[in-house]
């Protein structure tokens, strides 16, 4: 097990001091979102499942988010964007999974709200038509492509417009 994957625990009482504390959290940092973007949020959980001391917890991110290596901001506007491109998410399912992530809400209606009416309505007929192909030809393919919408994430209204439209396509 190296160095950054045992918890801290067995440094208490350790002579490390404040620089070094701040390092180690830092390293451990930098380990978590080498791979992938994340949140301010998820990075303090991460931190302290490490068993990191809270004020080089607070330092480092500090230091990363001034830095520029942190932020929810990018988070949640590529997030939105992986999610609606890659998933055919709606508004509602991308703000839970934000919520979750730990974005503020200033945040996520920053990010979600730059969707208009129309342009959700367009997500949704491309996600009808990546995924159905065919116009709904009766009330139960209708249904079904209404819930379809709907578990991704569409309102119920955004839904209906794109199945109205996509049927006179």
């Amino acid at each position: 097990m190296s160095r950054l994957q045992r918890p801290l625990e067995h440094l208490a009482g350790s002579p490390l001091d404040p620089d070094q504390r701040l390092q180690d959290a830092l390293e451990r940092a930098f380990k978590f979102i080498a791979k992938r973007e994340r949140t301010v949020a998820q990075v303090r959980g991460r931190l302290q499942r490490d068993g990191v001391d809270e004020s080089a917890i607070a330092s480092a991110l500090a230091q990363m988010v001034s830095d520029g290596y942190l932020s929810d901001q990018r988070f949640a506007a590529l997030y939105a964007e992986d999610r609606r491109a890659l998933d055919g998410w709606g508004n509602e399912r991308i703000i839970t999974n934000l919520r979750e992530a730990g974005i503020s809400s200033e945040i996520i209606d920053a990010v979600v709200g730059s969707r208009d009416h129309a342009d959700q309505v367009d997500d949704a007929i491309r996600v009808l038509d990546q995924r159905i192909g065919a116009k709904p030809q009766d009330e139960r393919e209708r249904e079904r492509a209404l819930g379809m919408l709907a578990r991704r994430g569409y309102s119920l209204e955004i839904a209906y417009d794109a199945v109205r439209a996509f049927e006179r396509g």
